[in-house]
């Protein structure tokens, strides 16, 4: 199923920045290139001897392989240029092969095979409004359900961000209600985070209104509504990158609308060091947790009310691999 599922492969700036990017989905390895506005996801090798095509660069608006020389079309991924036959076509089997691929959210998106989901719409990646910045990609010893289950889960905050946070997070989650809407969950909480990060600062480290939603299998985003005006939005996604799934690529990206620098002094830059600090806390228990991925049964694991959304997202996520099963042909 998560081979028709679009991963992040990279961030934009940083393939804008070189040019040419390795990537890996499922234990897949890839290379994104980008030429002008354009990105494209291929296989990681030249077809001609194997040599890995991450480390090439971009010539005359082509991927040049590194050892003999051969380009490759943006786009199609076609070989255009063999410098050792200028005056023939390339031989058969030449071409790169290319992957469904896209650009959203400050990241480059890609698919093994044909994606099954749209990407979930965000209005505030499309309101001016708003700025954004992006983290660098963080590789994990988990699976997409542990990480995507801890970025929703408030219950930790007292505990795992004790530094981040300060000492007087509220510990008590008040009830909830999920909404569960075929693939995608929301719901709306209200939290005290104790007002002692960002130096204090109380209006945007204080209390403030979460509203979650995640869209299974693994993009989540978190609101925050602070009292004193203005909004902030963190989103996250993680790719597979070992064939068990077993490992994960985690990138996120955080966004600010204009009243955050103006009512309360942060501005975007301050914001992304705060919650990069706050994801390091988190990896640190992610690299130790048993098993490495979420179970989908509800029974090995016990629960609270404070778990309800964790519930709803693993049936959700089961909800979604029944459904893939019922339509795959049989092999």
């Amino acid at each position: 199923m998560l081979r028709h599922v679009w991963f992040p492969v990279a961030r934009v700036e940083d393939v804008a920045e070189t040019g040419v990017f390795g990537a890996n989905i499922l234990g897949e390895q890839l290379v994104v290139y980008r030429v002008g506005a354009v990105s494209t996801v291929a296989g990681a090798y030249c077809p001609h001897r194997g040599m890995t095509l991450s480390l090439g660069q971009l010539t005359q608006d082509c991927l040049e392989c590194p050892y003999h020389g051969w380009r490759f079309a943006p786009g199609t991924g076609a070989c255009t240029a063999v410098p050792s036959l200028p005056d023939r076509p390339p031989p058969p089997r030449s071409d790169l092969k290319v992957y469904p691929s896209t650009e959203a959210y400050g990241h480059v998106w890609a698919a093994l095979e044909t994606p099954e989901l749209d990407l979930p719409d965000l209005p505030e990646a499309r309101d001016p409004d708003w700025r954004f910045a992006h983290g660098g990609p963080t590789d994990l010893t988990c699976g997409l359900r542990q990480i995507t289950e801890n970025f929703r889960d408030m219950s930790h905050f007292a505990f795992v961000h004790r530094v981040s946070m300060g000492p007087n997070v509220q510990q008590v989650v008040d009830p909830y209600r999920v909404e569960h809407g075929g693939t995608e969950l929301r719901w709306a909480l209200d939290v005290d985070l104790g007002g002692t990060a960002l130096s204090g600062n109380s209006g945007l480290a204080g209390k403030q209104a979460f509203s979650f939603f995640v869209s299974v299998p693994m993009f989540a985003t978190v609101r925050a509504d602070f009292p004193g005006g203005g909004h902030s939005l963190v989103i996250q996604f993680a790719t597979p990158i070992s064939a068990d799934g077993l490992r994960v690529r985690h990138f996120w990206s955080i966004g600010i609308d204009s009243a955050v620098p103006e009512l309360h002094g942060a501005d975007i830059a301050q914001m992304r060091q705060w919650e990069q600090e706050i994801f390091d806390e988190d990896f640190v228990i992610l690299d130790k947790l048993w098993p490495i991925e979420a179970p989908l049964d509800s029974h090995s694991q016990a629960h609270t009310r404070s778990d309800k959304f964790s519930l709803e997202y693993r049936r959700a996520y089961l909800e979604l691999v029944e459904r893939y099963a019922t339509r795959r042909p049989a092999a």
